[in-house]
Formats: C-alpha cells, structure tokens, sequence
C-alpha cells in the first residue's frame, strides 16, 4: 500500500493562521448571541405578542420553523419555512426540554457564528489585511443588526447570511456557474427581494454581450431550483405559488415618498442597521428615531461609521477605475440602490431590514481599508466604531428585550380571561 504523502508543517501554520481568526469571531459572536437570546421573554412565542419586537412576526416565524409547509403568507419567504425548520432540528433534537424559543436561540447562535466567518472570508477575498479583515468582521459582529436579529426567531438572520454568501461570490474572480446559482437561491431564499444581490452577483460577472445567455442560463437554473425546492416544501398543501398575488399583501405596508421619508429610509437602513439609536417612545422600536440619539457612545459610533462609509466610497472608486474588484462594487452598490429605491415606499419599521443592507454596506466601508496612505486613519476609526457600538448596541438590546417584554405582558394579561390563573 503507497503510504501518503506528510503534511507540510508551513501549509498547515499558514491554513491556520488564516483561518483561525474566522473561526475564533465566530465562536465568541456565537456565545454573544446565545447570551442575547436569554434575554427575550419567553412570552414573546405567544401570539398576542405579534408586532413587538420591532414590528416583526416572531410568534408566527417561530411557528414555521417547528411546522413547515402550508405557509400561506409567506409569498415574500419562500424557502424560510424548510430552512428555519432545519436550523432548529438540531438544537430541539439535542434539548428538546429547552422549548422551540431557547432552541431558536441557539440555532440563531450557529448562524449568527457562521455570518461572521463568511464577513472574514469575504473581507480576505477583497485582500484586506488580516487584521483588517478581523476588524470589520468584528464590527459586523457586534452591528446592531447582529446582535438584535440573530437572538430572535425570524427570516432575518438567515437572509443576511445568504447575501454575505452572494457577496462573496462576487468577490470571487471566476466565480463558477454553480456558485452563482447558489448566490441567487441563498440571497432570496428567506427574504424574496434579497435576490437582486444575487442577481446583480451574476448581471456583474457576466456584462460582455457574449455573457448575457449565460447570465439568463444561470438566473433561470436559480428560479428552477427554488421553484422546485418550493414544491417539495408545500408538497400536498395547496399552497399559492411564492411569485403569485400573495405579494400584494404588502401593498398594506407602502406609503407615498416625501422628504420626511426619505431620511427615515436613510437613517434607518445606513446608520441605525450599525449602531442602535435610542428606542422610540419607549418601546421595542427605532421608527423615527434619530441619529446619535441613545447617548455619547452612540454619537461617536455614528461618527466613526459614517467617517468609514464616506472613506470607503472614495476607495472603492478608485479601485473601480483600477479595474479591481468591479463585480463587487457593482454588487455591493447595485444593491444598496435597489433596496433603498425599494423602501422609499414600502416598510414601516426599516430595522426590520438591518441585515438585508449590513453586509454590502460593510464591504463599502472595508474598502476604506485598502488605501494605504490612509489605513491608520481607518482603522482607528473602525476600532473606535468597534468599542463605542458594543458598548451602544449591548446597552440599548438590553433596553429592547425590558420594553417587548412589558408590552408583551401587557397584552397578554389584557386577553386573559377573568378569574383565570396566571
């Protein structure tokens, strides 16, 4: 029998030194999480607690996730269902006395530790330095939209994995036509609209006109397979097609442009998907809440992310003109244009969207990295971002859980029925 070759000692050190940083963020934002997800309250899984959090759905999330299939309205989360289903097989299998909420948590922690890994690889895919790449990774880590949505049982944290997967393929210099169709699935699986980062992923890898009938073969492969992925999912329930008319329902959730609006979208979706500002009116929510407003280590946040974003649109520019990372930056800003366009008219609560624009805003700000006449500068900046939105973000998901939790009580005492034992 030929005996196999030996390791080479110097491969392996390198594999580790490259990856262990991956690996590290992504148990330490795993345990975060975890910790996160102790504080919602448990009274949170009951339907009268519907729209608490952010004016989000966990009560009905929840329920699809231990029952997929048959999801009616679930038009705009196609596959969520079968994939939430899957993430929590694992820790309701290994503790089912946990109950699904506390097993949604700790499948929430798992992804939660795999998005920060795919933030590191994709931040090395666009040849950030190592420690850079560890320091945006980390920023991403302790984003508002991180340590708020992961913890929770909802579509959020699984899209937001799915668009930093089709980020990194479109960091990727020849990305294959298989991973491009799963760029698109992965990017508009949980949250239908996420599919244009994939879209854009594959629109940029294949501009020459030569390209565009592999361009329409990959985009057509991708809608096969989720279509059919879909079918299996609904299989017997005589559920609508995911693309028919259940997508009108949202048309309850539009409103008409303004200016008013427009710097609610942009707060909303550029600043408050990082740092956290203050709750408004007490309550489990940042509609219409302001810049800066939840203290002095929310205002240097504020002031050390947009410093990054605006450094970050310089370089990425020029890069651009460099002919570096094109499909990238296409990808990254395509898609931040689309769903601002998007949500000029549609959603109320735009921290319901933090994770859908993190990661592509993240890769506008990493850029800022990479021009080396000013990387002291950056990383300063993205350190002292760092410090002051933990600090910020820990401090106000605290005040969050406290607020959803008194509503939900609230409610739910309100609908007891008399006499009855609580």
């Amino acid at each position: 029998m030929p005996e196999l070759p030996a390791a080479d000692p110097r491969a392996l050190r390198g594999v580790l030194a490259e990856w262990s940083p991956a690996a590290g963020l992504g148990a330490l934002a795993a345990l975060a999480y975890l910790a996160a997800s102790r504080l919602v309250d448990p009274r949170l899984a009951q339907p009268q607690a519907a729209n608490v959090w952010f004016d989000s759905d966990l009560p009905y999330r929840l329920e699809a996730m231990v029952r997929p299939g048959g999801w009616d309205n679930g038009g705009a989360h196609p596959l969520f269902p079968t994939l939430g289903h899957l993430l929590l097989a694992g820790p309701m299998t290994l503790v089912p006395e946990a109950g699904p909420l506390r097993a949604a948590g700790v499948a929430g922690a798992a992804l939660g530790g795999l998005f920060v890994a795919l933030l590191y690889a994709l931040f090395r895919r666009m040849r950030l330095a190592r420690t850079d790449a560890t320091l945006f990774a980390a920023i991403g880590a302790t984003s508002s939209a991180a340590l708020f949505w992961f913890p929770v049982p909802e579509s959020f944290g699984l899209a937001g994995t799915g668009v930093a997967l089709a980020l990194l393929v479109a960091a990727s210099p020849r990305p294959s036509p298989a991973s491009q169709v799963v760029a698109c699935v992965a990017s508009g699986a949980s949250v239908l609209t996420n599919g244009i980062v994939g879209l854009l992923a594959v629109v940029a890898h294949n501009l020459r006109p030569r390209s565009w009938g592999r361009a329409l073969s990959i985009l057509l492969a991708a809608l096969g397979t989720m279509t059919a992925a879909w079918a299996l999912q609904e299989w017997s329930y005589r559920t609508p097609f995911f693309l028919g008319d259940r997508l009108l329902e949202y048309r309850q959730h539009t409103f008409p442009v303004s200016l008013e609006r427009t710097g609610h979208v942009a707060r909303g979706l550029i600043v408050h998907s990082v740092v956290a500002p203050a709750l408004h009116n007490d309550r489990a929510s940042f509609r219409g809440s302001e810049l800066a407003s939840s203290g002095a280590a929310g205002a240097v946040a504020t002031l050390a992310w947009l410093g990054l974003l605006v450094l970050g649109v310089f370089a990425s520019a020029r890069l651009a003109r460099r002919g570096e990372h094109r499909p990238l930056a296409l990808t990254a800003f395509g898609s931040l244009a689309l769903m601002g366009a998007m949500h000029l008219t549609l959603g109320r609560e735009m921290f319901l969207y933090a994770l859908d624009v993190m990661p592509p805003l993240l890769v506008v700000a990493a850029a800022a990295a990479q021009l080396e006449q000013r990387r002291g500068l950056v990383r300063l900046l993205a350190l002292g971002l760092l410090v002051a939105g933990l600090v910020n973000n820990a401090r106000q998901l605290t005040r969050a859980a406290e607020a959803a939790s008194d509503v939900a009580a609230r409610r739910i005492e309100a609908t007891s029925a008399p006499g009855e034992t609580r």
